[in-house]
């Protein structure tokens, strides 16, 4: 029994091991039948598709032919009433062949039988008077008696070049006055009437009534003469057959690949099968490497708990943040963590929590107490409960990013900077726009340039025929490349000789809506022509007096072709034949370029380039870098730029911004100091009490007769007014405390209660009051706290002062605050003081003007000031009900999301 129990034993543990082995087999013969059903549904698929194709394009070309049909009968119309004469028909013709480049001929044959007209003139196989050939002669006498267009038999003329011809009659009432010919290359209709997806596709013939092959688009590549489809071409009919047939695609390797990865994939199953054991006993080694790699890494790497408690650290804890691994376990990442950057690190923890992985930035505390920037990239394993993290140091990567988003850029407008007049016409002749050096040129005013039509006012009257003839040739797109001189009649009658290069000008949807006339005065070039050369040396003379470096380099290949003195003087005078980059330029990344300038072509200049400020790689100076695509001398594409040294324009914004800031700082000492005297009277209330608090409970004590509650009810009102005062000193010390700019989230109720407890102290003192008007459930706005609430309290301050002489029922200042739609919040203050009049509205916000007696006139211009850093508008009223309304508006928080978005 142990034996037959024994022995089934072993056949079962056989059978576990072969079940696998079967199962691979019978999955690799169901594969091989699978492929085999795909690859014969493929090619009934392939020969569907290639009998679309083949109709569509027989279906083009007949639309095409159709349309040269419609084209040969307005000609024979036009013949037939004599509107059509030998320069007119070649015009037309050669118009009509340059559109269509299947066309070869286009010819009008008498009713002799003899060319009379022929186009394109310098043809030789049409010659006029040449008569026709027997094939021709029998199509021609089809179509005469006929009277519609008629397809000749396919030939080859003299040069061997197969065509058809359509001869379409030429009739007035019954008299036949020849007919209009057109004649196909048989070679072009396969080339130019089909795309050219379709050319990669198929090898496309034209077969004659014979079988013979008249042309095919391709014989080079490979043919799959399975998957072909041939179908009647009509017209031109006279048997011409248009057959395609599909290149190979697949290579017998290709479609043996699927067999044969089936294959090769059940042999690899099946070898796997035996790498299994050797597998195991591999994974204690492989667990041991792990553990190594883990030790070793240079990134942090740990393992949490869900609750984000760490169950383990790899020692490039201690190297980055100085933490032992073995002090971590236990201990939350949330403790860690940089206060402001709590709120977003516990939403990605909940998102590993519901089993998402996470990838984000924050700032994380260090033994030594500073902070450094790590990129977290985790994955959470649900059964285990556990997240796998590796985090990297990206504090240097941070602070690179810091300083670019401190940089400033500024862009300065081309249009007055260049002396060319820029003069550009519409599609019908109107001047549409004129620039100012063109205005100075002619001496007319834009308002009398703008909307004028030939002739225009600066055209001489002796000269107007010829200027008629040149805006024609603008309006036809044959002006010259070179431009065309032309005499100007100035406004005072004075005439100048100036030269006109013209270029399209394209919309952004790649429509042409005009012409762009760039004009240039060459009357003194055209006086001293003799002297050109000694006026270029004085053009590079004076480049080499610029301070600005000027440099012009190729826009292919980068090669220096001219840099003036300046340039040579910074980058070295060996700078011309060398590359812009090697001789270390500052110069902008490639995707700063609206355009790469490699990819130019003459008829995309000229083009700005780029307009910004850079950085020298070497010497550290800020230089104002513009670069315009132009043309050289010679006619190629070069890059001109243009480097002014603004180093010390950088530094003196730099200086002006740290006086603002001082000057603000100083602003707020100012308030405080007028408001000590009643800061001091409403710290003496508090004070006061808790003093009387204390020596009444002592009192109490002393005396033996006292109750436990009554002392406690004593303590507990001296707390309250400990709390008060000092609060009232928190506030002050945060208000005048020298700090950087922070702007956050704040909500404005905040805000509003933290000015307005200033300014009540002084508001009492004033019997003033102050009435707060709020909408509900207002957004956050983007702002530095301090900074608005100097602001408010400046605005409430002045509010207060202004209705000082009004009586004291009616001193109320009105705070307002309310929602201009989910980008911006606007609060307003409004007194019912005595008002401002206009003549002092308009220089209210100057700097040093005031219409106080002690006055600074420092208070609103730092107002607007900080209202403009914030994205906001400082404005001034006047109260219908008597006073002065001062608003400001302020970006939510959704605003500034919606702005770092789009950055």
């Amino acid at each position: 029994m142990n034996r037959n129990h024994d022995a089934a034993s072993i056949a079962q543990i056989q059978w576990y091991w072969r079940a696998p082995y079967l199962a691979v087999g019978i999955f690799a013969l169901t594969m091989l039948a699978v492929v085999w059903l795909l690859q014969d549904r493929e090619a009934d698929s392939q020969r569907n598709a290639v009998a679309r194709d083949v109709q569509w394009a027989e279906q083009t070309m007949r639309v095409h032919m159709q349309g040269t049909e419609e084209f040969l009968g307005q000609l024979a119309r036009d013949l037939a009433a004599e509107a059509l004469d030998a320069d007119g028909f070649q015009l037309r013709a050669n118009q009509h062949i340059a559109n269509n480049g299947e066309l070869v001929n286009v010819v009008w044959v008498g009713p002799e039988e003899a060319v009379r007209w022929s186009a394109p003139f310098d043809t030789i196989d049409w010659l006029v008077g040449d008569p026709l050939t027997g094939l021709q002669t029998t199509a021609f006498h089809h179509a005469r008696d006929l009277g519609r267009p008629t397809y000749a038999e396919a030939y080859a003329n003299p040069r061997g070049t197969v065509v058809v011809e359509v001869y379409v009659p030429v009739r007035r009432g019954r008299e036949f006055l020849g007919a209009v010919v057109g004649v196909y290359s048989i070679d072009r209709i396969v080339r130019h009437l089909v795309p050219s997806w379709f050319a990669e596709k198929y090898r496309l013939a034209l077969i004659s009534g014979k079988g013979e092959s008249l042309a095919v688009n391709s014989s080079v590549r490979d043919l799959d003469e399975s998957v072909s489809y041939e179908i009647p071409l009509d017209p031109p009919g006279n048997g011409l057959r248009l057959r395609a047939v599909a290149f190979r695609t697949a290579t017998p390797l290709s479609q043996a690949l699927p067999t044969m990865m089936i294959v090769g994939l059940s042999v690899l199953v099946l070898w796997t099968l035996w790498l299994l054991r050797a597998h195991v006993q591999r994974r204690v080694q492989v667990e041991k490497e792990r553990d190594r790699l883990f030790n070793l890494s240079l990134d942090l790497l740990c393992i949490l708990g869900l609750d984000g408690a760490f169950r383990r650290a790899n020692p490039a804890f201690e190297r980055i943040l100085g933490y032992r691994p073995d002090d971590l376990p236990g201990r939350a990442l949330l403790d860690l963590v940089h206060p402001d950057d709590v709120a977003e690190t516990v939403t990605q923890m909940r998102r590993l929590a519901g089993g998402e992985p996470a990838s984000f930035e924050n700032r994380c505390r260090c033994e030594d107490g500073s902070f450094k920037w790590l990129a977290w990239s985790i994955n959470p394993v649900r059964e285990e409960k556990l997240v796998y993290a590796v985090a990297h140091d990206i504090t240097g990567r941070k602070a690179g990013e810091d300083a670019l988003r401190a940089e400033s850029t500024f862009r300065k407008a081309m249009e007055e900077s260049v002396l060319t007049g820029m003069r550009a016409i519409d599609l019908e002749g109107r001047i549409t726009y004129v620039n100012a050096a063109f205005c100075r040129m002619v001496g007319f005013d834009q308002d009398e340039l703008i909307g004028a039509r030939r002739p225009f006012p600066y055209w001489p009257v002796e000269d107007a025929k010829t200027c008629s003839d040149n805006l024609d040739l603008t309006l036809l797109g044959r002006a010259p490349p070179t431009g065309f001189e032309m005499r100007i009649r100035r406004k005072n009658g004075d005439r100048i000789d100036a030269r006109f290069y013209l270029s399209p000008l394209i919309d952004s949807s790649g429509t042409q809506t005009g012409w762009m006339a760039s004009v240039t005065d060459i009357t003194e070039p055209k006086r001293i022509r003799a002297a050109l050369e000694a006026a270029h040396e004085r053009f590079v003379a004076v480049l080499d007096g610029l301070e600005a470096a000027v440099f012009v380099a190729d826009a292919g290949t980068d090669e220096i072709l001219f840099a003036n003195r300046a340039f040579k003087n910074i980058h070295g005078f060996d700078a011309v034949g060398r590359t812009v980059r090697g001789v270390s330029v500052p110069q902008p990344e490639r995707s700063d370029y609206g355009v790469d300038p490699r990819g130019l072509t003459a008829a995309d200049l000229p083009r700005e380039l780029f307009d910004g400020e850079l950085q020298h790689p070497l010497s550290g100076r800020w230089y104002h870098v513009r670069e315009r695509a132009t043309r050289w001398v010679d006619g190629r594409v070069v890059r001109m730029g243009i480097a002014t040294d603004i180093t010390e324009r950088k530094q003196m914004a730099e200086i002006s911004r740290q006086q603002a800031e001082r000057l603000q700082r100083t602003s707020r000492l100012i308030t405080m100091g007028e408001m000590a005297s009643t800061l001091a009277h409403e710290l003496n209330q508090p004070l006061s009490a808790i003093a009387n608090y204390c020596m009444g409970s002592v009192t109490r004590i002393q005396s033996g007769s006292f109750r436990n509650e009554d002392i406690l009810a004593a303590m507990q009102k001296a707390s309250f007014q400990a709390e008060r005062a000092g609060k009232i000193i928190r506030r002050v010390r945060e208000f005048v405390k020298k700090s950087e700019p922070r702007r956050s989230a704040v909500q404005i109720v905040e805000l509003l209660d933290d000015a307005i407890g200033f300014a009540e102290i002084d508001a009492r003192r004033m019997s003033t009051r102050i009435v707060s008007e709020v909408e509900t459930d207002l957004p956050a706005v983007f702002a530095d706290r301090i900074m608005i609430e100097q602001v408010l309290l400046n605005l409430v301050k002045n509010g207060i002062e202004a209705m000082s002489g009004m009586p004291s029922t009616e001193r109320v200042l009105e705070v307002r605050a309310r929602a201009l739609g989910p980008r911006a919040v606007e609060v307003s203050v409004i007194d019912r003081g005595h008002g401002i009049g206009d003549e002092e509205r308009a220089r209210l916000f100057t700097p040093f003007y005031t219409t106080k007696t002690e006055g600074m006139g420092m208070g609103l211009n730092i107002c607007r000031s900080i209202i403009e850093f914030h994205d906001g508008r400082l404005i001034v009223d006047a109260n219908p009900e008597g006073g002065t309304i001062f608003s400001f508006t302020l970006p939510t928080e959704f605003a500034s999301e919606r702005v770092a978005r789009s950055a």
